[in-house]
């Protein structure tokens, strides 16, 4: 898209990301938002998410079922982006515009509300539940110690399930329409589990759903850290990656562990992986704080003062997370690190693009498989992300509302000749997943690949 105005580079547009001085990029054109911020039906906190920032993608898949907000957005304007913190998308196809139209037709016909539904609040009270449940079992039900280690594994699937059902849907914007509903829903993720929602925010909603499977820009793929496995053709690889198959799994299950120790950088270092973090706010602070306290209270000083002894108490905790990290780590994993599926570089290193010459919805769908369609257990206990095409498409609609759109992402992929990946079965998911680490740790023609067309450089 060809835009002029006053140029502006994306280092002056990050200056601008408060409340009383914000602006955002979209397609190109710089936006000073700053008087609409107090009126946006979704609430200010998600706009401070794309405060500062290239949020087009975010813009385009958040408004998915009407064109109001780009009319709006057009008495705000003020200059145009001259240069790039991350990857621009440089193509835009008709496929996902086409797609857009149909999935708002659909709703239409059949008079659903894409963010409110019976299910998804029957699903909430099922997870905070069972999660109240399956701790108090584990720390404060018996003296068995076998017992104690199965109702440690349960409290792990608590655990899981609210992760998935209520904080993932929460993250995007799928539940109700209420910007207070998303963030008590959110701090309780905090109070409860430990770990910072708002970390979660820029890792997940900013930065692996809009570049997704890019290496140097999707923090999934865990750029800046030890590599661990060899997961996109641009790293080095190394001796001990020929057992990545063997011991990446494994390892997955120190996930939350990890996750929870971490997420103090997005406060400290204002950074998650390659995404630039904006100014926590005092409510931000506060959630971060008391979930960190309740972690400790309810995981280690209520039980020991009940009486459970510590080295009871350590083993229980290391079942819970390591399962918990399984859980989380291996539903993630089996949809975008996996045979078929496409990655893409950005610079780091000096040869490496700036430039993805690619749709970003049709890139969605080269880096995303789904499986399981039709079977419930897949979607219960992945909380829908056996439909994670849909997901990345379409992230603000909940997740209820996925197997209704699988036909018209199916109809209109095959229209513009775009693959829609899907694996019969979770069994079949996972083993395309531990298939393709084998074969990246082990490929004797293994080399690292140059750039090739999907990209350019500026």
């Amino acid at each position: 898209m060809s835009v002029t105005g006053k140029r502006y580079s994306w280092t002056e547009l990050a200056k601008h990301c408060t409340e009383d001085d914000m602006w955002i990029c979209v397609d190109g054109k710089i936006y000073d938002i700053s008087k609409w911020v107090n009126l946006h039906p979704g609430g200010k906190e998600v706009l401070m998410l794309g405060a500062g920032r290239d949020c087009t993608n975010l813009f385009e898949s958040y408004h998915p079922m009407t064109d109001k907000p780009n009319l709006l957005l057009q008495k705000y304007e003020i200059g145009v982006l001259s240069s790039h913190e991350l990857p621009k998308y440089v193509k835009k196809s008709p496929f996902y515009s086409e797609l857009k139209d149909k999935v708002r037709q659909h709703f239409k016909a059949t008079d659903q509300d894409p963010q409110m539904a019976v299910g998804i609040f029957s699903r909430l009270a099922l997870v905070y539940l069972l999660v109240i449940v399956t701790y108090i079992l584990a720390h404060f039900s018996t003296d068995n110690f076998y017992a104690n280690c199965l109702f440690a594994l349960f409290f792990a699937l608590g655990q899981s399930w609210l992760s998935i059902h209520m904080m993932h849907d929460t993250c995007h914007a799928a539940i109700s329409h209420s910007p207070m509903v998303w963030k008590l829903l959110g701090a309780s993720f905090d109070f409860i589990t430990g770990a910072s929602f708002y970390a979660w925010n820029h890792q997940h909603v900013i930065g692996h759903h809009l570049y997704t499977n890019v290496r140097n820009a999707d923090p999934d793929l865990g750029q800046g850290e030890v590599d661990f496995r060899i997961v996109t053709p641009y790293q080095k690889r190394e001796w001990y990656h020929k057992y990545q198959h063997i011991y990446a799994p494994i390892l997955y299950g120190l996930y939350t562990m990890k996750y929870r120790l971490q997420d103090s950088e997005t406060f400290t270092k204002r950074t998650n992986g390659a995404i630039r973090v904006t100014n926590p706010t005092t409510f931000d602070y506060g959630a971060y704080i008391v979930g960190k306290l309740s972690f400790i209270f309810f995981r280690f000083i209520l039980p020991l003062k009940y009486g459970m002894p510590l080295t009871d108490l350590l083993v229980y905790f290391v079942i819970t997370e390591m399962v918990f990290g399984w859980y989380l780590t291996i539903n993630f994993q089996v949809s975008h690190v996996a045979e078929d599926l496409q990655f893409y570089a950005t610079p780091g290193q000096p040869n490496e693009p700036i430039h993805i010459n690619e749709d970003w919805a049709i890139l969605q769908m080269k880096t995303t498989t789904d499986y399981g369609h039709g079977s419930l257990m897949c979607n219960f206990f992945s909380g829908g992300l056996n439909h994670q095409v849909v997901h990345h498409l379409f992230p603000s609609i909940a997740q209820e509302f996925y197997p209704q759109l699988v036909p018209i992402i199916k109809e209109v992929a095959k229209k513009y000749n775009v693959t829609y990946h899907h694996k019969p079965t979770f069994t079949e998911a996972i083993m395309a997943h531990i298939n393709y680490l084998y074969k990246m740790g082990n490929d004797p023609d293994y080399v690292r690949q140059p750039v090739d067309s999907s990209f350019k450089t500026e």
